[in-house]
This record gives structure tokens, C-alpha cells and sequence, in this order.
């Protein structure tokens, strides 16, 4: 029994040593600073960390310049957008829960840029706006506007900009079609430039189909016409002209060599049968040959029988 009291005891005075130390008070963030009330002791000492993500579950990091401090504030900069921070008290060895702050927003940063989504229609754009976060637009309501400049991309030299202050939605119409044209957003807060521009959206902007229909009809009409005049050219030509044009068109009158006429016209001539000795003769010759003497024989028989019958 006596045991357990002391158990019991040494807990109670490790947790009292660990965790008896109040806490800061009422942190929060006011414009661009973390600030905290102190607890009523002057030799406290606070330190800071922060996480980026406050829905993650990444660890929490300290911050270097407040770590051991006796600074009440921290000055919040644009790469904390988003970070949630915690701070604590110490003293010695005693130490305080951790107080946590809200997450950063725009409103406590000077480097947020509006969200610009563009619709690329014929001939125009249709422009939809959006906050990073509704921080601005909770606070200071219709003072916050979006500045838009657009302007036609062009390497020759400076391209003109222009520039609509809108609150939400916009159409810009009468663009040039098949032009690159590029849009840039930035906050207007009471009129005045607050954050950073965004980042340049170029896009070709298409021609209505209206505008497509009435060039094809334009370039059929003048094909037509370039093709209806030509036809008009060659006829007047050919008509002024006809009789060089039918001298061009008359055949051409070829010599003919006397050798090659008399071949058409005589036929070509036999050549002599070769002897049945000679060394050359080929079979089919010989055959030509015996055929032929054959023929002569009978044409003599022939012939001596009209003889006697005479």
C-alpha cells in the first residue's frame, strides 16, 4: 500500500515538473504576425514550430529564430502560406502544452494570386475567376477585385496590353482570331495592387464558323471566276491564233531511208539454202533441204508425164 502512495506520488511530481508551467495565451494571427499573450512570469521562454500542411501528418519543424526565445511574435512570409503553427512555454526544466494557431491564409500574406480559368470560345474568352482562399473575400468583401490584362503575343516588338477590373466572371469578345492572345491576373484590394500577379495563359483564339463558311464561299466564287477566265484566254487564243495552232498540231513529216522502203515495199529478200555438206547445216536445215528436193523431183516426174501423154 505504502508502495503504491509512492508511485503515485513520483507521478504526480513528474507530471507537475513536466506540465505545471501555464501556457502562452490567445495566439493567433493578426495581419502578417503570429502573436501570443505571455503567461505573468517574466523568465519564460517560448519555442515555435510550424507544419505546411495542417491536413497532413508531416512532423512539425522548428523555427530557427525562435527556439529558447523570449520574443512574443513572428513575423509570418509568403513560404509559410498555409502552415499551421504551435508554440510553448519553458522554463528550466518545466515546460507547457503546446498552443496552436489558425492556418495562414491570404489574408496574413501579401504574396497570394488570384486563380484565373479560362474558356476559349470563337472570337473570345470567357474568363472565371477564383480566390486561393475565401480569407480576403471574408474580410473585406466587395473592395476585392481581380485586375486582368491581356494583350496579342507578338515577337515583332512591345505588344499592346489591356486591361478589364472585373469581380468575378467576364467575357473579353472581338479578339482576332487565330491570334495567340495572353491573360495575367492580379488582386485589386480598395483599388491598389496587393499580392503577386499570376502566371501568363496564353491561348489561339478559334474564328466562328459563320466567318469559315462565308471564305469558303468567297474562295469558290473566285476559283470559279479565275478558272472561267482562264478557259475565256485559251479559247480567244486558239480562235486569233487557230491556224499556228493547227501547224503545231499537224503531224511530223518523217524520211523514211530508200533501204527501208524498199524492204516495206519488196518484202525481204530469200537467202540461199545452204548445202547439205556444209559444216553449218542444222538439223531443221536438212530437213528444209530434202523437203525441197523432194518437191523438185516430183515437179520433173510431172512434167515428163505431160511430155509422153502429148
Amino acid at each position: 500500500m505504502i508502495r503504491h502512495i509512492h508511485v503515485t506520488a513520483v507521478f504526480i511530481l513528474v507530471i507537475e515538473s513536466t506540465f505545471g508551467l501555464e501556457p502562452p495565451q490567445d495566439v493567433k494571427i493578426v495581419e502578417s504576425d503570429l502573436q501570443w499573450k505571455p503567461p505573468n512570469d517574466d523568465n519564460v521562454l517560448y519555442s515555435l514550430q510550424y507544419k505546411l500542411n495542417s491536413k497532413s501528418e508531416d512532423e512539425w519543424l522548428n523555427v530557427s529564430s525562435h527556439i529558447g526565445t523570449k520574443l512574443k511574435s513572428f513575423r509570418i512570409t509568403p513560404e509559410f502560406y498555409g502552415a499551421v503553427f504551435r508554440v510553448r512555454s519553458e522554463k528550466e526544466k518545466h515546460i507547457s502544452e503546446w498552443q496552436y494557431s489558425n492556418p495562414v491564409q491570404c489574408l496574413n500574406v501579401e504574396s497570394c494570386v488570384p486563380v484565373m480559368n479560362l474558356n476559349v470560345k470563337p472570337e473570345m474568352v470567357h474568363l472565371t475567376m477564383t480566390h486561393m482562399d475565401r480569407s480576403l473575400e471574408k474580410e473585406y468583401g466587395e473592395h476585392v477585385e481581380f485586375n486582368v490584362s491581356y494583350w496579342k503575343k507578338d515577337n515583332r516588338g512591345y505588344p499592346e496590353v489591356q486591361s478589364i477590373i472585373i469581380s468575378r466572371n467576364e467575357d473579353i469578345v472581338n479578339l482576332e482570331p487565330w491570334q495567340n492572345y495572353c491573360f495575367q491576373a492580379e488582386y485589386l484590394l480598395f483599388e491598389k495592387p496587393y499580392g503577386n500577379p499570376s502566371e501568363e495563359k496564353c491561348e489561339i483564339i478559334p474564328e466562328r464558323s459563320e466567318a469559315v463558311k462565308r471564305r469558303v464561299f468567297f474562295y469558290s466564287i473566285l476559283a470559279t471566276v479565275l478558272v472561267s477566265a482562264m478557259c475565256g484566254a485559251c479559247i480567244f487564243l486558239l480562235f486569233k491564233h487557230h491556224k499556228k495552232v493547227k501547224q503545231c498540231l499537224q503531224p511530223l513529216h518523217l524520211e523514211i531511208p530508200d533501204h527501208y522502203l524498199e524492204v516495206l515495199y519488196n518484202g525481204f529478200p530469200l537467202e540461199a539454202c545452204p548445202s547439205p555438206s556444209s559444216q553449218s547445216l542444222r538439223s531443221y536445215d536438212m530437213i528444209t533441204v530434202m523437203e525441197h528436193s523432194n518437191v523438185e523431183e516430183n515437179c520433173q516426174k510431172e512434167e515428163q508425164e505431160k511430155r509422153s501423154s502429148t
